[in-house]
């Protein structure tokens, strides 16, 4: 029989586990309002670029240059 030497960390207080959690929730709630925000910015930038020729080569220099990157 072998006797484990590992040592546990102590347990989490029930009070501190609430400001923990909220925290955790506050943190993906702002990254996915700031997802949303760049989301819909490129939504408008396509349709701005449907429109209007210039914008729309613009972006496909910009979208080609980047792919050569990669």
């Amino acid at each position: 029989m072998t006797t484990s030497t590992s040592t546990y960390s102590a347990r989490i207080n029930p009070n501190a586990l609430l400001p923990r959690l909220l925290q955790a929730c506050l943190q993906q709630w702002k990254a996915w309002q700031q997802a949303r925000r760049l989301a819909r910015a490129d939504e408008l930038t396509w349709k701005l670029a449907l429109q209007d020729a210039r914008m729309m080569a613009d972006l496909s220099r910009a979208m080609d240059a980047r792919a050569a990157k990669q």
